[in-house]
């Protein structure tokens, strides 16, 4: 294969193209177009010191150095090469080699100040961290030095072999709780503010964006090409502000925060009392509106001030709300009280409209006609990602201090689990409300988490179990002030549980269809079997049950075209017709057969 001919030139017009864009600031473009010039002549020194420069730019100071350090062995009396060496030492936080190159620089070169500089800015850097600049570190941390001091051992000192198990063990990280959650994360975004500035706003759209679902797409290379480059710019963001934390630490920063005027002190004081005021006030205008809905019972509206309460709450620290947890405490008590006042029986529906109400908040089958049920009407008719929701509730759970905002999280970790059909794991976290509850002792949210146990066993059509709970429930409910609500529903249960219900008959109906082929031949077992098949298939009105029943006087008085008729139809169809016979042919002796 033909070697591919080398332009005339290519070093000066590499080389200078990548001045050109340097000066323009982009730094990756420049950075290629002097990397093709390297390719042509790996010795040149301008060359090397452009390179360098540029790397410096992209805050890349250990290729910079490398460069610098090249074109010093080339050239070892070129001041740029030795300029670019030091800054390199600098911004790899090497502070007191950095000074020193410095102090040898300006002895050979007074003039153009870069030295001068270099050494300004070392030295500064140096009192920043260890200097006058700093303060009395050592004395403010001196419990945490000591504890650290006790952590290490000595290494001269011989260790004494413990047994060895044979069976590996999982090593236990200790969670954070949600005190020190909260803390580390405000700290995170406190260095990002004071070290990035006005970059750090894009430094959290990042990592809100990294953990961004929408990241993931259908287009597999578009997503991953995005992937990259979120995860790029973020990795330059956090070591740039790594970099400017070792140059100047955050306890460099707090000292100076201190030695303000004492007017200042006072307007901040007065600023974090107006926030305590203004944050204490817009909680209980929302606290307001939840118990003004949950006297009214409008269930939806109790759920979405809830939200927008939870939402700035999780905003405010102990220091800008000094009552955060009594608001969290109120809160969520009152959510607890709105979901169980659902749980009730209402005078104005008929038996079949009560027992509609019992089977959408227990989950069981309901019918899709539209309904005025005021409780039914609190759900609307939305689409929740369940899993997101689960993850999301399990994250909160992992943190949670609260107990009663415990208890709410973990009725509904057992909700969700009991609508993903993971009816073990709804009784577990329904088991666990109830104990966070009884601890505490919140009538309201054992109920609630007892509500979610019955779904679970309702849906099993676990009759005995709900017949005890129920039990349970109603001398639990006493504690209560108003029990005459739960305790009707609760009956209300007991009874329809006690009925045998359309899962019990499809029960039933494959029992009986196993006895019936159990006893057939091996011939008419198969055909049996496909004609069971084919009755399934059938609308259950029209379809024949293999159980000996009687028929109801209600299916006898009912007439034909009632039972024929479809919901939605302002014209009542009646009897199905027959197919017309086929076309007979005028030709004597021509048939059409139907094969």
């Amino acid at each position: 294969m033909e070697e591919k001919p080398r332009m005339f030139g290519a070093l000066t017009v590499y080389r200078e193209r990548g001045a050109y864009l340097r000066r323009l600031e982009q730094f990756d473009k420049a950075k290629a177009s002097y990397d093709e010039a390297y390719n042509n002549a790996p010795q040149d020194v301008r060359l090397l010191i452009g390179r360098s420069q540029v790397c410096s730019d992209a805050v890349q100071p250990i290729q910079a150095y490398t460069d610098a350090q090249i074109a010093l062995k080339l050239e070892p009396r070129n001041m740029v090469a030795r300029n670019m060496q030091a800054r390199a030492m600098y911004t790899m936080s090497d502070f007191e080699r950095s000074v020193v190159m410095n102090y040898r620089g300006s002895r050979l070169r007074r003039y153009p100040p870069y030295f001068i500089e270099g050494i300004n800015q070392g030295v500064e850097t140096i009192q920043d961290c260890i200097g006058l600049n700093a303060g009395n570190v050592m004395v403010d941390f001196l419990p945490i030095i000591k504890r650290s001091a006790v952590a290490v051992f000595d290494e001269d000192e011989p260790q004494i072999q413990s047994h060895v198990s044979r069976i590996p063990r999982q090593e236990k990280k200790r969670k954070l709780t949600q005190m020190e959650a909260r803390k580390h994360a405000i700290l995170a975004r406190v260095l990002a503010m004071k070290y990035l500035g006005p970059m750090a706003y894009d430094k959290f759209f990042l990592q809100d964006l990294k953990d961004d679902a929408r990241l993931q797409s259908a287009n597999s290379r578009g997503s991953k090409e995005l992937k990259t480059m979120v995860d790029k710019t973020l990795n330059t963001l956090s070591e740039r502000q790594e970099m400017l934390r070792s140059q100047k630490p955050y306890y460099t920063i707090k000292l100076a925060e201190k030695a303000i005027s004492k007017h200042q002190i006072q307007y901040k004081e007065a600023v974090l009392a107006k926030e305590r005021e203004i944050g204490a006030h817009e909680a209980e205008r929302l606290l307001k509106h939840i118990e003004d809905n949950l006297n009214n019972k409008r269930i939806v509206n109790v759920i979405s001030y809830a939200e927008r309460l939870q939402t700035f709450l999780d905003t405010k620290t102990p220091r800008n709300l000094p009552d955060k947890q009594s608001f969290i405490e109120r809160l969520y008590r009152a959510v607890g009280e709105a979901y169980l006042c659902q749980h009730r029986l209402s005078y104005r529906l008929s038996e079949r409209g009560n027992r509609r109400r019992i089977a959408f908040l227990m989950g069981l089958p309901v019918g899709r006609p539209k309904s005025f049920d005021s409780v039914l009407a609190n759900y609307p008719q939305k689409f929740i990602d369940v899993q997101k929701a689960t993850s999301k509730v399990a994250s909160l759970l992992e943190m949670c201090e609260n107990s009663t905002m415990k208890c709410w999280l973990l009725y509904e970790m057992a909700r969700l689990q009991s609508a993903q059909k993971n009816h073990p794991l709804a009784k577990f976290y329904a088991k666990r409300c109830q104990r966070e509850a009884q601890e505490i002792s919140n009538a309201t949210w054992w109920l609630n988490g007892l509500f979610v146990l019955m779904s679970s066993d309702m849906k099993q059509g676990n009759a005995n179990e709900v017949r005890i709970q129920v039990e349970e429930a109603i001398e639990y409910s006493k504690k209560l002030q108003d029990p005459e609500d739960v305790v009707a529903f609760l009956r209300k249960c007991s009874e329809m549980m006690a009925d045998v219900g359309a899962a019990d008959d499809r029960k039933a109906m494959q029992q009986r269809e196993k006895e019936i082929l159990g006893v057939m031949d091996e011939t008419n077992r198969v055909n049996t079997e496909v004609l069971f098949k084919r009755i399934s298939n059938v609308p259950p009105g029209r379809r024949f049950t293999v159980l000996p029943q009687t028929q109801t006087e209600s299916e006898r008085q009912q007439s034909v075209r009632t039972r024929l008729r479809q919901k939605g139809l302002t014209v009542l169809p009646g009897h199905e017709k027959a197919l017309p016979p086929p076309p007979k042919s005028d030709t004597k002796g021509f048939q059409v057969f139907d094969l």
